[in-house]
């Protein structure tokens, strides 16, 4: 698997949202956790997710992001997984940024996801 190359993709819905903090300095810090179905592109698997995380958007538009998460494959198989992003908000409210994201399984059949980055 080549850097940059496409894993999934993903649709899903917030199901919470807590303001945990406003800081005219540093920053809008929230609470969001979310489901969400993923498609997988090639090998990866298909399923669900459940996750959460904290992000913090500070005022000259950077968002600072960490994540953590579980994804159940249709075989109910578990990936458990952590990220960290670095974003920015474009015009129009577009989302442009990295994600450094990595996991954890004890999946026979998806243990080559153990080496991903």
């Amino acid at each position: 698997m080549a850097l940059g190359h496409k894993l999934f993709e993903e649709v899903g819905i917030i199901s919470g949202f807590k303001v945990a903090k406003v800081h005219p300095l540093e920053g809008v810090t929230t609470e969001i956790s979310f489901t969400s179905d993923i498609k997988g592109v090639g090998r990866y698997p298909s399923g669900k997710n459940l996750a959460s995380g904290t992000i913090t958007k500070y005022p000259h538009g950077i968002i600072d992001g960490s994540w953590q998460g579980t994804l159940t494959t249709e075989l109910g198989e578990e990936f458990m997984w952590w990220s960290h992003e670095k974003s920015k908000v474009l015009e129009g409210g577009k989302i442009k940024g990295l994600n450094v994201t990595t996991g954890f399984t004890n999946s026979q059949k998806l243990s080559w996801m153990n080496n991903l980055i």
